[in-house]
């Protein structure tokens, strides 16, 4: 599989550097950011700093997306407080997400070319499919097989209810 991915990755041609980027959103002179735009409505889970809302873009059962509410880009512009906050949320949301029975870890990321909000992805490595461990599953994610709507539906409920029980709100 990484010779696979290797291949692919080989097959993109690297584009010159550019004199200035375009602004994310978020940003000065970008669009405005969808993610001081969410509402608690649709999380299943928030605090006063902090929302976790399901990734129902993706057919791995669980996913999570931490955002926090203050518009800041990195973690290192958090407060020692909301940092430290960070981290427990982020473990809640591993159990939570290990309490399915269908992941083999959990993975996290926080890439910064997105948004110019900080948020982190809660991924399941599904249990049984190694190819998708390591750096594979943000490529291959949407190339598993979705379980239905029912059962992605379940899994939030169940990392809704993990969390409520795991985390003060």
């Amino acid at each position: 599989m990484n010779e696979e991915l290797e291949a692919a990755a080989a097959a993109v041609s690297i584009a010159e550097p550019v004199s200035q980027e375009e602004p994310r959103s978020g940003e000065p002179g970008g669009e405005p950011c969808h993610y001081c735009a969410t509402s608690d409505e649709d999380a299943v889970w928030s605090s006063p700093r902090w929302r976790a809302l399901s990734r129902d873009w993706s057919p791995i059962p669980g996913g999570t997306l931490l955002i926090s509410k203050a518009h800041v880009d990195t973690l290192s512009e958090l407060s020692a407080e909301h940092q430290a906050e960070f981290g427990v949320i982020a473990a809640a949301i591993e159990r939570a997400i290990m309490s399915l029975g269908q992941a083999a870890r959990v993975h996290m990321y926080r890439w910064g070319d997105g948004c110019a909000h900080f948020h982190a992805h809660f991924i399941a490595r599904p249990l049984g499919r190694p190819q998708f461990g390591w750096r594979n599953l943000p490529f291959l994610e949407k190339r598993f097989p979705s379980p239905g709507a029912d059962e992605l539906a379940k899994a939030r409920s169940v990392v809704a209810a993990s969390l409520a029980a795991d985390l003060p709100a």
